[in-house]
């Protein structure tokens, strides 16, 4: 067998409810497709590879959208019978994938390095969001959300969400909101921009998962809060 052939590049996802990889829960199959089974086809095609792997720096929820410059991934083509093509055939992938609902970018043959380069990418990254906010006072004036706007690193305690605790180990754990900028759309509602450090949990930092994110939106309002709507804006990698 081959060595496997390398690809790098990232992928953009405009659609909510299209989970990162297939989402197969008690033997039942969940959304239609996923952001792997978007990305991989078309180079499993180029490559004439007998089948792949896909990784990617992290992971957004299903109903998170990827913006930005995409998120990193690495394809591992297994036994391709082609190794090498040229940029224009690239280029191509990427201008096919406009049409659908997963764009890919930047992507490239690498070498055996990305790997690394990926696992360091997922834990050193910072990541900027957009969301929407909803909270039980009435919002008056901007003041109401003074609380929240800030420019200096703010220290949160977040427990495993309850969640994703059915799969993931209980831990608590220090993450820094490194920036948070509001606007208000209406009496009871809010866009919040923020920055976070890499596996902030930013749902439960806005609705505080019953006490396990301290401090949240709501405890620093002084009033009930929920998140409606969330997209992962960019991705800022290290040395970017």
């Amino acid at each position: 067998r081959r060595e496997p052939v390398y690809i790098s590049g990232r992928y953009i996802k405009l659609a909510r409810g299209m989970s990162q990889t297939p989402w197969i829960l008690d033997g039942v199959r969940k959304g239609d497709l996923s952001v792997e089974e978007s990305v991989s086809p078309p180079l499993v095609c180029l490559f004439k590879s007998e089948s792949s792997k896909f990784s990617a720096s992290g992971r957004e929820d299903v109903d998170v959208r990827m913006l930005g410059k995409g998120r990193p991934f690495v394809l591992q083509l297994l036994n391709a019978k082609i190794v090498s093509v040229s940029e224009d055939d690239l280029k191509a992938v990427e201008k096919q994938s406009e049409q659908s609902d997963v764009h890919v970018n930047s992507i490239k043959i690498d070498d055996s390095s990305c790997m690394e380069t990926r696992r360091e990418n997922e834990m050193e990254k910072k990541k900027n969001y957009v969301c929407v906010v909803w909270v039980s006072k009435k919002l008056k004036s901007t003041t109401d959300l003074a609380a929240l706007n800030r420019d200096e690193d703010l220290v949160i305690k977040q427990a495993t969400p309850l969640r994703v605790l059915h799969r993931r180990t209980l831990l608590n754990r220090d993450k820094i909101i490194h920036s948070a900028k509001t606007e208000i759309i209406n009496d009871h509602f809010f866009i919040l921009r923020l920055c976070a450090s890499a596996g902030t949990y930013i749902k439960e930092f806005v609705h505080g998962d019953r006490g396990r994110t301290m401090p949240n939106v709501g405890s620093l309002l002084g009033c009930e809060a929920d998140i409606l709507q969330l997209d992962v804006e960019s991705l800022v990698l290290k040395g970017e």
